[in-house]
């Protein structure tokens, strides 16, 4: 499988908004999309797959630091190594651009997201309480130390 990394254009939001209402119990908006598209203080970025779009990532930028809100495989790439593709790729961009930790919240719940980032270096550093809806669900949340990263 040949993957490759790229920023989102406006041109992408249709297929994002989609990927999202098909995966996420509590999708994002369109306009939250455009939003962080069009913030200096975000990123878009889409995994494609021989030109097909295969997954997105949403990264928030205030530096030192990062947040990882919103990662995607699309349903028909699952399991193909997308995930982590697009979190080693992001990881990269954000060590490029002086960030030395990324934090995310994951549903305690989402056994396969959180071994990926286990996997990749990701630590367990508090639980969120209550914090998802439909359903309701404690966040796990967890930190990345960009600068000591050890690629496994």
């Amino acid at each position: 499988m040949s993957l490759s990394y790229r920023f989102a254009e406006e041109t992408d939001l249709e297929w994002i908004f989609k990927t999202e209402q098909e995966s996420m119990s509590c999708p994002w908006s369109l306009k939250s999309y455009q939003e962080a598209l069009a913030s200096e203080h975000s990123v878009i970025a889409i995994a494609e797959q021989d030109g097909l779009p295969a997954g997105f990532v949403v990264l928030y930028l205030t530096p030192p630091e990062a947040e990882l809100p919103d990662i995607v495989t699309s349903k028909e790439f699952r399991g193909q190594g997308v995930g982590r593709f697009l979190l080693e790729q992001s990881v990269e961009l954000l060590k490029a651009r002086g960030i030395d930790t990324l934090f995310l919240e994951v549903r305690v719940s989402n056994e396969v997201a959180r071994s990926l980032y286990e996997r990749i270096g990701f630590e367990q550093i508090g639980v969120r309480k209550y914090f998802y809806s439909d359903p309701v669900e404690d966040a796990v949340c967890m930190s990345l130390r960009l600068d000591t990263n050890q690629e496994n």
